[in-house]
């Protein structure tokens, strides 16, 4: 109940959003623009998922952004290859879901915190992608047949919607049940809330935040595949996109510390930021103001949350 509620504080900011942008330009509310919403929202969205449920297992992976973008340069490497095409996007996922789970071997060994451990590879990860495209971009000038079923550069005319966004709502379901109704969700609630509690019963904490690890490497380097299905292109120079999923997992109202959070609230988050992005493009701002945007909505989110919390915790006492 109380990570239902916490989930306010991203319904608020899509409501805020929407009455404030749609004022500024009536455009705003249109299928055409929240169907491009939506693809704005999915590569990341799907990187939100997976940092989101690490999270409420009490860790972060800061590298996802840098696993990102070099699954979709190897993917698009592996396709200009002749490749064929189950094979190199098997590849890659393998190759990111790895990249996960060294995250997490190398975080539960040695004991060290992973926003040192991920924050290490962030930028190993980042050099990599530099070095094997020595700074240039891949692209594609005509779409193959995989990158039309990851992310269809070509979308809905009455939308504006790419597959992307399916993927993204197929990912959000299936986390969504194991979260919310499987043994291994209250698995992964008890290692994030109390770590030493869910020990003593007998939850193999270091196991689950392996997994969690791993899942969260996967989910990166899926949405490296969407984009670049979606744009046919991918820069090895990006960067943000792990501050820009854990920033949308806690305005969704996953907790920093670990312990709470939901799938609906990180797809809330994640949608009420790329309103914000789009709202502001369609209000003819800086494109640099998104980022101060998001720095006051994280912040008004956080306090919301904390007095919704400590709002509770004074009525059950």
């Amino acid at each position: 109940m109380l990570s239902r509620r916490r989930e306010l504080g991203a319904v608020i900011a899509i409501a805020v959003t929407y009455s404030v942008f749609a004022y500024l330009n009536p455009a705003f509310l249109t299928w055409a623009t929240f169907g491009g919403i939506l693809t704005i929202a999915a590569e990341i969205g799907t990187i939100t998922i997976g940092e989101g449920v690490l999270m409420v297992s009490g860790e972060f992976d800061l590298s996802v952004g840098s696993n990102f973008t070099f699954s979709a340069i190897v993917l698009g490497m592996l396709l200009k290859a002749a490749v064929p095409a189950a094979i190199s996007v098997l590849t890659v996922l393998g190759m990111a879901a790895l990249i996960g789970l060294l995250n997490g071997l190398i975080t539960l060994r040695t004991r060290i915190p992973s926003f040192i451990t991920t924050l290490g590879t962030l930028f190993f990860w980042n050099g990599m992608a530099l070095w094997v495209t020595g700074g240039w971009p891949i692209s594609f000038i005509a779409p193959l047949p995989v990158l039309n079923v990851l992310g269809n550069s070509t979308p809905s005319p009455a939308s504006s919607l790419h597959v992307s966004a399916a993927w993204w709502a197929a990912a959000a379901i299936i986390f969504w049940i194991m979260l919310e109704n499987t043994r291994y969700g209250n698995w992964i609630y008890g290692t994030g809330g109390k770590t030493e509690a869910a020990r003593a019963i007998g939850v193999p904490v270091d196991r689950v935040k392996l997994i969690n690890f791993t899942l969260c490497g996967l989910l990166a380097g899926l949405a490296g595949a969407l984009q670049l299905g979606r744009m046919m292109s991918i820069s090895p120079v990006r960067s943000g996109l792990e501050l820009e999923a854990i920033a949308s997992a806690v305005v969704g109202g996953v907790s920093l510390f670990g312990g709470m959070g939901t799938v609906l609230g990180m797809v809330l988050g994640t949608i009420a930021l790329a309103s914000i992005e789009v709202g502001l493009v369609a209000a003819g701002a800086p494109s640099f103001w998104y980022t101060a945007f998001v720095g006051c909505v994280i912040i008004v989110i956080v306090v919301i949350n904390t007095q919704l919390d400590q709002l509770i915790f004074t009525r059950r006492s």
